[in-house]
């Protein structure tokens, strides 16, 4: 009887180890600003506690097969060895839990840590972690006597908390979601879809559209052949809540995905377009920047196969309903980014794979000031997926060089009179990065040519924000069909979150009701839509595993980091500051067909819509304080 009372003590204190070590794991996260930031507190402990129960079976799964090990072999081992093999999960728990805090803290202080790590100092390392899991192995094997009283907390603990994870399991699931259902499949002769992007582009700098000087040759010639919108709007000023809403067809502040900490959580991580297509059978392909406009990272769950030169796991999807995936989504999440910490050391110390840092990649590279993967890279990634993809494809490109501030270009057309650029923002500068980039865009198109895709892909070219984060200004906006459904040039007001039930509506797919754009193949375009876009936000630059980045500050309720929201009807603009309640107004400039002035709201009624567009969608804004507007 003791033997048994001795094991089953070590069965609690296994799962007490590992509500330790989830517990210390969910205050790491959810005191830095990270996903948990845009959910209530209610739902950030449902998370931590329903997140608990996989790992907590997943190691009494384990410690079952030690016991059973210990049991086989109990004439064949000593007591010592087989009391050793019943506590070896929870001394690899506490081992990932040491090794965790020590890797947190060595970084913060001294910007080392197991990625930082090479050559023999990895041997070093990993001989530490060893030495670390034999010490913890050895100490909790020696068994101590215990209070009556610590004994019964400890297992009402060990039973009551995964009974509350349960219970909680039990009630989410009572209000799950279900995925978007498509009576649609995907065929050879179904067209491919290009997305398009070069980063900070507005159709001033564009010769298609504004410039009289040429910087988009290759555009140029697809424009004749192509639906052009001469007044696109973004719904955000920066390339996370833009990318976001174009590809999900919703607004960011639907979304909550503004800039990062924001990533899309909930059902919201599954509805998008790139998972819808991905559904009947298009493989995805992104090339973009981490952290910012990654899709994997921003969690759009089951949405693509290769994002940023890596292959992006999908197994989740073949063991989990659609239901248990929407209800589930948060403490998936978690849970996966629990796996990813802990993998990804373990991974680089034993040399099977150097961590991937998202950071990393977007810090100074040659080509640019920022996001130092050069688009050369992006690009040749493309023209490879699309020389061996066999099959439809949704290909996403975002490229960086045309980012602000300081730009490389390889072709010196307008900035060759200059040595370097210096002191300011030389235009011409970015006209040749322009120019850099409408090369680029040419060699996607002959590969796709090469190929013999070309006559069949959608081919949609846009940028996500103007060149100084201002949603007033227009962004271009390209759809080439493939059958030359629409050509011509359309004056009117649309958006960018427009897209997606666009390209839905192209392939005879039905646009789901939640997507919140509207299709562009309507013929009822209404000129006095309203078109809602983030505009400033609060950020400052700051150190995320050992290199700076940029966050929003004050990310969470009740404004989620946003300064001020700019609603646009037809030629008029209107940007409220959500602090102080002022507005101002002004017109969008060149606008190709205005409107009769009397059917545009005034200040007024443009404050009273904003309002209500954001607090129908969890916002809560001062507006008790704000002045009446004349």
């Amino acid at each position: 009887m003791p033997k048994i009372r001795d094991t089953v003590s070590t069965l609690i204190d296994l799962v007490l180890t590992v509500y330790l070590y989830l517990a210390l794991e969910w205050l790491f996260f959810v005191t830095k600003p990270s996903f948990f930031t845009v959910i209530p507190w209610t739902e950030r402990f449902t998370t931590g506690l329903v997140a608990a129960l996989p790992a907590v079976f997943l190691l009494m799964a384990a410690w079952v097969c030690c016991a059973l090990l210990a049991l086989l072999t109990s004439n064949l081992l000593s007591q010592r060895t087989r009391a050793g093999l019943l506590r070896l999960p929870q001394a690899l728990v506490l081992t990932m839990v040491v090794v965790l805090l020590a890797d947190n803290f060595t970084y913060t202080v001294f910007k080392l840590g197991i990625k930082t790590t090479a050559g023999v100092w990895i041997f070093v390392y990993l001989a530490t972690v060893l030495v670390v899991f034999a010490v913890i192995l050895k100490k909790i094997s020696q068994q101590s006597l215990q209070s009556p009283a610590r004994a019964l907390a400890k297992r009402a603990l060990s039973l009551g908390l995964p009974a509350m994870g349960l219970l909680t399991a039990f009630l989410m699931l009572q209000s799950s979601g279900s995925l978007p259902a498509l009576v649609a499949s995907a065929t050879p002769d179904r067209p491919n879809i290009l997305f398009f992007s070069t980063d900070g582009l507005e159709t001033k700098f564009v010769s298609g559209f504004d410039h009289k000087r040429e910087t988009t040759p290759y555009l140029d010639a697809l424009i004749e052949t192509s639906w052009v919108f001469d007044t696109a709007l973004p719904n955000a000023s920066r390339t996370t809540g833009s990318t976001v809403s174009m590809l999900t067809g919703k607004y960011p502040a639907t979304t909550k995905v503004i800039f990062p900490p924001h990533t899309l959580i909930g059902i919201d991580a599954f509805q998008h377009l790139p998972g819808m297509l991905r559904s009947i059978g298009y493989s995805v392909f992104q090339e973009s920047i981490r952290y910012y406009g990654d899709g994997p990272d921003l969690n759009m769950q089951l949405g693509f196969d290769v994002a940023n030169r890596r292959e992006v796991p999908q197994q989740s999807s073949k063991w989990l309903s659609d239901a248990t995936q929407i209800t589930f989504a948060s403490p998936l999440y978690f849970l996966g980014r629990l796996h990813n910490r802990v993998v990804e050391r373990m991974a680089h110390l034993v040399h099977f794979k150097s961590m991937d840092n998202a950071f990393e990649s977007i810090q100074a590279g040659e080509s640019a000031r920022a996001y130092g993967t050069p688009d050369r890279t992006r690009i040749s990634a493309a023209k490879e997926f699309i020389r061996t993809q066999e099959g439809p494809f949704m290909m996403h490109l975002h490229l960086m060089d045309t980012h602000c501030c300081t730009f490389k270009p390889k072709i010196r057309r307008f900035s060759a009179r200059f040595d370097k650029q210096e002191s300011g923002d030389h235009e011409d500068f970015f006209r040749d990065a322009v120019l850099d980039s409408d090369a680029f865009f040419g060699e996607i198109l002959e590969s796709l040519e090469q190929a013999g895709k070309l006559e069949n892909t959608l081919i949609i070219y846009s940028s996500d924000h103007s060149k100084g984060w201002n949603v007033r200004e227009r962004v271009p906006l390209v759809i080439h069909f493939p059958d030359q459904k629409r050509v011509g040039r359309v004056p009117v007001n649309v958006q960018l979150m427009d897209l997606a039930p666009t390209v839905l509506d192209y392939l005879g797919i039905s646009v789901p009701v939640w997507m919140e754009g509207d299709s562009l193949l309507s013929d009822a375009l209404d000129p006095l839509r309203p078109i809602y876009s983030i505009a400033g936000v609060n950020r400052e630059h700051v150190e995320r595993e050992g290199d700076l980045v940029s966050q929003l500050v004050g990310e969470g309720p009740p404004m989620f980091g946003v300064k001020s929201m700019v609603m646009s009807v037809c030629q008029n603009w209107y940007a409220l500051d959500l602090l102080t309640g002022e507005v101002q107004k002004g017109h969008i400039n060149r606008h190709p067909q205005p409107c009769d002035v009397d059917r545009l709201p005034d200040v007024t009624e443009a404050r009273e819509s904003i309002v209500q567009h954001l607090s129908e969608r969890g916002f809560s804004l001062p507006v008790e304080s704000y002045p009446p507007l004349d």
